[in-house]
Parts: structure tokens; sequence; C-alpha cells
């Protein structure tokens, strides 16, 4: 009886320090995969940042284009007619030929 008394004492031992192995182990990884955790969630913060500069970015590039169109599209304002003075054009009248003076009729001679 006392030999299987020291051989359960001696498995108790043996299986308490494979536990505190286990466990040393188990906090070793859930440390590392916690590091993990947090770098990943740094990227996709990181990725979430630049998709929403991205969103904004093309939205007002959008708007920019849609207003430059708006303005080279848009008519002028409407002016009140305003007409130029007419030009008039004078032809000076040129003065008629200088006419012959009339010779009086003669008179036969007798």
């Amino acid at each position: 009886m006392a030999n299987f008394d020291t051989s359960v004492k001696t498995g108790f031992a043996e299986l308490r320090t494979s536990f505190a192995e286990l466990r040393t182990e188990m906090a070793t990884q859930n440390g590392q995969i916690q590091t993990q955790m947090a770098e990943m969630r740094a990227e996709m913060h990181k990725g979430t940042v630049d998709i929403i500069k991205w969103v904004i970015g093309v939205g007002l590039a959008s708007i920019g284009a849609m207003l430059t169109v708006s303005k080279m599209t848009e008519k002028p304002p409407v002016q009140a007619a305003v007409q130029p003075a007419p030009i008039i054009i004078t032809v000076p009248q040129a003065a008629p030929p200088p006419v012959a003076p009339a010779l009086a009729p003669t008179q036969p001679t007798k």
C-alpha cells in the first residue's frame, strides 16, 4: 500500500508539473494571439480610414466636376437688346452735266 501511495503521489506531482507547463505554454500562445489580433485591428482601422478618405475625395471631385460642367453649359445672362446706331451712308449727288445754251434760230438771209 505504501508503494501505491508513493506512486499516486509521484503521478500527481508529474501531472501538476505537466499542467503547469501546459498553463505556461497556453499563456504564451494567448499573448501571441492577442498581439496578432491587435495588429490585425490596427491594419483594419488603417484600411477603413483609407477607404473613408478615398470615398470623401472621390465625392468632392465629383461635386467639383459637376459644378464645373454646369458652369460651362450655363447660358450667358440675357442682356437688353441694345442695337447699335444705324450706319447712314450718304452719297453726294453729282451736279447735272452742263447744258449747252440753246442757239437762237437763225433767220434765212435773203
